[in-house]
């Protein structure tokens, strides 16, 4: 009877409350899980801050990690696994938990159709799309992470681990890393300071996990249609070789066989490969994260290295190939992750102003990355420029963009920036003028974009302040979009054209 009542409250639910209560109860049961694990060495405000902290997968911590118990840290690890598959794993999650055949459902299927930024022009996806959309997604994730663990574990330097065994260090990082949570259970990277290659290997799961499922998986058919193409390429060159051999002396030497053997093998494995790799986002919006996340990436870079080459805390004394691998990866997690190989106390102020604006811009809709989102500063950015000429459409690649995705990005950078300025208010009255008002700030950029970059702050802060910091982080991750419509019952952003660009903008 309570599970026949919970399936129709279920059913009752929008996708955005599935998403909020999702995410929230999820927190809740990890500080219950953190703070037993501690047996009371760990308060329980603090229990709920690193839960949160995990499940949103920011990376901010009250304590220092290389002190919690082992058991702490597989339950961390668990929990940022979840909170970056997000939306995608509660919604498998309440799957599961229901057993009465709603993964069947049109309603759960339409759940991830919404979750997911398909080409699908369907109200709602089909049972064995879903199936396929989620396979596809935790694929991924593992694989790249897997992969990760085994490049951190092979080539880093020895010792970095600490305390810890060397393959669960890899592997921890390996996963803080792809879901851009920003943890280290040795509290920071600065053992890989001087290890370019570790640092590269961290940097391309970050940019991975904060680029968005939907955009790998296009890369991933792209790659195999071209792998495939040129796989045709050979095996036509064997066939003409094989023509001539067979006029000349009247035999085919088995070598030039197996080309044709092979690319007919590997086209049949490829083509059902592809039927099982669904979720694919739209090209328009693949060139967007991807032009646009290299050019976020390069300004940081290049901001960052001139920026600090000369200061005597940070990159003063290294090689340049350490100067050059440090300001990079400092660019990249500035905008996801949150991994720091030094005290970000010793920065430059304009080192901490670039870092706040490339936190706050964030990353790809649909991935592990928090902030406003690539697409909505980019469709900020052309409806800016389309004011001077206000007759025209916002255009983006040659393309028109609807007036729709315009409204959405409006609103939720809107929503952003008046939000956080009602909370930057609050924690200044409780902060009680202990601390610089740009290392508020700082925080809490870092908490709403999920990153986890800290200016010291953390350690310092009062059990209330932890709470609001936590709530920054809840909706950050969910999104201020998603929550203002879970709320409300509103369904969402009216339709303001019938153009459709495809260029989606993620609100949770």
């Amino acid at each position: 009877m309570p599970l026949a009542r919970f399936n129709r409250f279920f059913r009752t639910l929008s996708f955005a409350r599935v998403v909020c209560l999702g995410f929230f109860a999820a927190i809740l049961l990890g500080s219950f899980g953190l703070y037993i694990s501690e047996e009371g060495e760990l308060s329980y405000v603090d229990s709920l801050y690193l839960s949160a902290s995990s499940i949103c997968v920011t990376g901010l911590s009250p304590i220092p990690l290389s002190g919690l118990n082992s058991s702490t840290h597989w339950i961390m690890l668990f929990l940022i696994q979840l909170g970056g598959l997000g939306i995608i794993s509660f919604t498998v999650i309440v799957g599961f938990l229901i057993t009465k055949g709603i993964s069947r459902n049109a309603r759960f299927n339409a759940f991830v159709g919404a979750a997911i930024d398909t080409q699908t022009e369907t109200e709602s996806l089909a049972t064995n799309e879903v199936n396929r959309i989620l396979l596809s997604i935790i694929n991924i994730s593992f694989s790249i992470e897997i992969l990760g663990a085994i490049g951190l574990y092979l080539h880093m330097p020895e010792g970095v681990e600490g305390e810890n065994t060397r393959w669960f260090f890899s592997l921890f990082t390996a996963v803080s890393s792809f879901n851009n949570a920003g943890f280290s259970i040795t509290d920071d990277l600065s053992a890989l300071r001087l290890d370019p290659f570790s640092l590269y290997i961290v940097s391309g799961l970050v940019i991975f996990g904060g680029i968005g499922f939907p955009v790998i998986i296009l890369l991933e058919k792209v790659l195999l249609t071209i792998f495939v193409r040129i796989v045709y390429r050979i095996e036509v060159v064997a066939e003409t070789l094989m023509m001539e051999k067979a006029l000349k002396t009247g035999n085919v030497p088995r070598f030039l066989l197996l080309p044709a053997q092979f690319s007919a093998i590997l086209e049949n494995r490829i083509g059902e490969y592809n039927k099982h790799l669904r979720g694919e986002t739209t090209r328009i919006q693949s060139k967007l994260l991807v032009y646009g996340s290299s050019a976020l990436l390069l300004f940081g870079f290049l901001g960052i290295y001139f920026l600090e080459r000369s200061n005597p805390h940070t990159f003063h004394g290294m090689e340049l190939v350490d100067k050059i691998s440090n300001a990079f990866f400092m660019s990249v997690c500035s905008r996801t992750a949150g991994f720091s190989t030094m005290d970000l106390g010793h920065l430059n102020d304009a080192t901490v102003i670039i870092i706040t604006v490339l936190m706050f811009i964030g990353g790809g809709p649909q991935g592990t990355a928090g902030g406003i989102k690539i697409t909505t500063f980019v469709l900020l950015l052309a409806y800016l420029k389309n004011v001077i000429q206000p007759s025209k459409p916002v255009m983006l690649f040659g393309e028109t963009v609807s007036k729709n995705s315009v409204a959405v990005a409006i609103r939720v950078y809107f929503l952003a920036t008046v939000s956080l300025a009602f909370v930057f208010i609050l924690l200044g009255v409780l902060d009680q003028n202990q601390h610089s008002l740009h290392v508020i700030f700082f925080e809490l950029i870092s908490s709403f974009s999920t990153v986890g970059y800290s200016l010291n702050l953390t350690s310092q802060l009062g059990d209330i302040e932890k709470l609001f910091y936590a709530a920054v982080m809840y909706v950050g991750r969910v999104g201020i979009f998603t929550v203002l419509i879970a709320a409300t019952g509103h369904s969402g952003v009216p339709k303001m054209g019938t153009i459709d660009d495809g260029v989606k903008i993620q609100v949770g």
